[in-house]
């Protein structure tokens, strides 16, 4: 299986929207999306996510599917407090049976909720298409070739994409900066004994914005 994680065209954050160098980003993007040709659409359910598959939809004569758990929220966009001469605590485990764990370092309990959030929505949406998460890990109970393009935000596609890469989403915002109307692309590659790995095979790609 194919993922293709879309961040929004330039936002009208006021009217939740496209500006007209959003509207003209969503446009060159769809011209890439015809060759990318998924097979399922997402978006979340903020209107400039909507407004960016739009174009891609009506190419394609597809429609996409809202999925609320992909909305934006400033719970994913907060940086460490670092006062000077101190050093911050950054700290999780790891392991392979059950993943990330324990990590609340730099985060509050007003936002835990949504980080919490995440990893729980990720894994159903992912079971849904063939995917089951344990640990580092998914067994793919279904593995297919399906291409699967979901439209989002930046601070939601940071944390996912740490998520996918077993880190914790919390550093998302830190360690991933995805430019408007960008794609970063997961491949769900199958080994011999039924397990998947999602790798990451390009992020933050603009190169449909370059011509």
């Amino acid at each position: 299986m194919e993922l293709f994680i879309i961040r929004h065209g330039d936002p009208d954050y006021a009217n939740d929207t496209l500006t007209e160098k959003g509207w003209e980003q969503a446009k060159r993007l769809s011209e890439r999306m015809m060759m990318i040709k998924p097979d399922k659409i997402y978006s979340s359910p903020m209107g400039r996510a909507k407004d960016t598959a739009k174009p891609t939809c009506e190419k394609l004569g597809m429609t996409y599917n809202v999925e609320e758990w992909m909305a934006e929220s400033m719970d994913y966009m907060h940086d460490p407090v670092i006062i000077k001469g101190e050093i911050p605590e950054c700290s999780w485990e790891t392991n392979f049976l059950y993943g990330v764990q324990n990590f609340r370092d730099f985060s509050s309990e007003n936002r835990q909720h949504t980080l919490d959030r995440l990893p729980i929505c990720s894994d159903d949406f992912l079971s849904r298409h063939g995917y089951i998460r344990h640990g580092l890990v998914y067994k793919a109970k279904e593995p297919n070739d399906d291409k699967i393009a979901v439209f989002c935000h930046g601070g939601f596609g940071g944390a996912w994409i740490a998520h996918l890469l077993s880190l914790p989403p919390a550093i998302g915002r830190l360690l991933f900066a995805l430019e408007t109307a960008s794609v970063t692309k997961f491949v769900f590659q199958e080994t011999a004994n039924g397990y998947a790995y999602p790798k990451c095979i390009y992020l933050n790609s603009v190169i449909h914005l370059l011509k």
